[in-house]
């Protein structure tokens, strides 16, 4: 039988640099042999180094000197990116911005009035009406008065169906009182954001960037909104491992995406999971809450001094600095002067990004018993709150497994009543852990093959409509210059 360690060792022979690192460096004992290691250094370290590289060599190109890597999931990414900047004498500085979607959203919803409430009712894992109240801000006294004004005191912790959140999104938008409290605790959290932003440098004339996993770029979207606010005339530009879609209002241009993007990728992201990538990549400490300021300096609040899978992390983090240091010893062309020579793992970026799909499709589209417990045991919260956190991999009986097949998750969306189907942030882990046939995997896989296909299609079909709009009004502004000198 073939080991996982022998596969993923196949796998990275195609690209002999990144090899002999892995095995190298496994093979240095440290009292930790089983598939946390095996993983960390065959699987996490080289992904994480070729996106990095593929960040820097772009951003060198672009004369980018300055990037911000966003907390907690660049935590990773901003370690890797300083020992290459630093090993290889890049003119890139690397800083590490504290931030959350709860800080920046709640500062912004004031801004944005009736528009936020497409932030505060998005679906997710268990989401009630408790936890949009905490979203916008609101404590559990002010939660429960909304509750009563909206009909949804007796439901105030059952989970919401998706249909249910988009009929409560215009109930809210109805209800003053909802919307006064919601703008008051927004107005009071905007200063010490701003305040923190351009203590941190975002309104310096410097080129910079963001850095971050990406997913829905909603990120970008708020900063730019609120630098704007501030003043800022620059747009914000950033770099993703991945995105499903570009926000509204940001170009798209000023998205870029390596391992997939809104309109690509469809097999990449069949066979990956955002969730267990965040839970890996993160960062020791908790969630960012919002900003105070301590004698002349603006700190972040943290929810938490320390995230509960922190050990996890560390030890992990650890792996790829060592893989980082040792992949940065090997004479490589991140350089700016010379940005469309190979990175530094030798392989052109396309070659990468398979390779990539490689390693991610066998460890989380197709964990082995070992890996799933392993990494199915991290403590992951999908909510911008981070609130009710729980298993990534989810314990799931068979039957609530069978439930999130294509054709049981049709049924329960089409019935305004039925029985509402009970998630995991990892299924395919919650299906090995379980002792499911392997079968299972595969109507995992094509949920979400339909699931993307339908979102890249909308893209398209958005993206020519925008194309066919902006045609229009060339034509239109054209003939109207035409007219002008008859």
């Amino acid at each position: 039988m073939i080991t996982r360690q022998q596969m993923y060792s196949r796998m990275l022979g195609k690209d002999q640099l990144l090899y002999r690192i892995s095995e190298k460096l496994t093979a240095v004992p440290d009292g930790a042999e089983g598939c946390g290691k095996v993983t960390a250094l065959y699987v996490m370290a080289p992904v994480m180094c070729m996106y990095v590289a593929w960040v820097l060599r772009e951003a060198c190109a672009a004369g980018i000197r300055r990037l911000y890597f966003l907390a907690r999931d660049g935590y990773s990414m901003y370690e890797t990116a300083r020992i290459f900047c630093e090993k290889r004498k890049l003119p890139i500085e690397c800083r590490y911005l504290y931030c959350s979607r709860y800080a920046w959203r709640r500062a912004e919803y004031h801004l944005l009035k009736e528009a936020s409430l497409s932030y505060i009712c998005l679906g997710g894992i268990d989401v009630n009406f408790r936890k949009l109240m905490s979203r916008a801000g609101l404590t559990d006294e002010e939660g429960k008065e909304i509750a009563g004004l909206t009909g949804m005191e007796k439901d105030w912790e059952t989970p919401l169906k998706y249909r249910r959140l988009k009929e409560l999104q215009i109930q809210l938008a109805a209800c003053r009182p909802f919307m006064e409290k919601m703008g008051e605790k927004s107005r009071n959290a905007y200063p010490s954001v701003a305040e923190y932003l351009k203590q941190e440098g975002l309104l310096e004339p410097v080129p910079w960037a963001l850095v971050d996993s990406g997913w829905t770029g909603s990120m970008q979207k708020s900063l730019q909104h609120l630098l704007d606010s501030m003043g800022y005339q620059g747009k914000v530009q950033g770099y993703y491992f991945g995105m499903y879609e570009h926000p509204d209002g940001v170009e798209p241009a000023a998205c870029h995406c390596w391992y997939f993007g809104p309109g690509t990728g469809l097999r990449r992201k069949a066979n990956f999971s955002n969730s267990l990538f965040e839970c890996i990549y993160s960062s020791p400490e908790g969630m960012t809450e919002g900003y105070e300021k301590r004698g002349e300096v603006y700190c972040p609040v943290l929810e938490k001094p320390r995230n509960p899978n922190r050990e996890k992390i560390l030890k992990t983090t650890d792996y790829l600095k060592r893989y980082a240091e040792a992949l940065s010893r090997v004479p490589s062309e991140i350089q700016s002067e010379a940005p469309g020579k190979e990175l530094p793992s030798g392989s052109t970026p396309n070659k990468n990004r398979k390779l990539t799909f490689a390693l991610l499709k066998r460890f989380m589209g197709r964990p082995s018993p070992e890996e799933a417990g392993e990494f199915g045991s991290y403590i992951f919260c999908d909510d911008v709150t981070g609130e009710d956190s729980q298993r990534v991999a989810a314990e799931l009986t068979p039957e609530e497994i069978r439930e999130n097949r294509f054709f049981g998750r049709v049924a329960c969306y089409l019935k305004r009543n039925g029985k509402r189907v009970r998630e995991s942030a990892w299924l395919e882990g919650s299906i090995v852990r379980s002792g499911m046939p392997a079968a299972e995997l595969w109507h995992c896989t094509l949920c979400k093959y339909v699931l993307y296909f339908r979102k890249q299609m909308k893209h398209h079909m958005k993206r020519r409509h925008e194309v066919g709009r902006k045609a229009s009004k060339n034509r239109h502004e054209a003939g109207r210059k035409a007219s002008k000198y008859k």
